[in-house]
C-alpha cells in the first residue's frame, strides 16, 4: 500500500471490541512495536486513514482506544481491519536474527562456534552457540559482547569465569 509519506506495511489486525466505550483489541505480528504518539493506519475505500491512539495496554493482544471512537457501535466498524504502519516506523527484532551464523570468539577460550539462534528472553537475549556437540547459552549483552564485525561475521566476547564449563 502506498501513502503520501511513503510505503505502509501490515503489522496486525483488529480482532475484537473491548467493552462499551469504543475500545478494541489489536493483535500485532511478532516483534512489532507501536508508538502511542504515532498514528496507526487502516484502509477505508482502498485509502489509508490515520488513527491516533488515546491509550494502549502493555501486552499483545493490545487493548487500544482510538481518538474519536467512543462507542461500541463505532468500534464494530473496525473489526477485522488490517493495521498498517509506515515502513520506517516498524520496529522488528530482525537485527538480532542477523547474527545467526556468525562465529563467536572468546578472548580467553578462542573460537566457541557459530550462533545457531538468538533466543529472546524478557531479561536479556541469549546467543545459542554450537560448540562441538554441545550447545552454549551466552548472554547477548554489552558487558559480554565486545565487538560484532559484520564484514567477517564474527562476534568477539569475554565470557566471565564459570559461565561456561567446557571439558577439554
Amino acid at each position: 500500500m502506498i501513502f503520501s509519506s511513503g510505503q505502509l506495511t501490515e503489522v496486525g489486525r483488529v480482532i475484537k471490541t473491548h467493552g462499551y466505550e469504543g475500545k478494541m483489541r489489536f493483535e500485532l505480528f511478532n516483534g512489532i512495536e507501536i508508538n502511542q504518539k504515532e498514528p496507526v493506519f487502516m484502509m477505508f475505500d482502498h485509502k489509508p486513514v490515520p488513527f491516533f491512539m488515546t491509550e494502549i495496554s502493555t501486552k499483545n493482544p493490545f487493548i487500544v482506544g482510538l481518538q474519536d471512537v467512543t462507542t461500541l457501535t463505532h468500534a464494530q466498524q473496525f473489526l477485522n481491519k488490517a493495521l498498517y504502519l509506515p515502513i520506517l516506523d516498524t520496529d522488528t527484532d530482525e537485527d538480532d536474527d542477523s547474527v545467526v551464523g556468525y562465529q563467536v570468539v572468546d578472548n580467553n577460550l578462542g573460537n566457541l562456534g557459530p550462533v545457531k539462534e538468538v533466543i529472546e528472553n524478557s531479561a536479556q537475549d541469549l546467543l545459542l552457540v554450537t560448540y562441538g556437540d554441545k550447545e552454549l547459552l551466552i548472554p547477548f549483552v554489552d558487558a559480554i559482547v565486545e565487538d560484532i564485525n559484520d564484514d567477517s561475521r564474527v562476534i568477539i566476547v569475554t565470557v566471565p569465569d564459570g559461565l561456561i564449563h567446557i571439558d577439554q
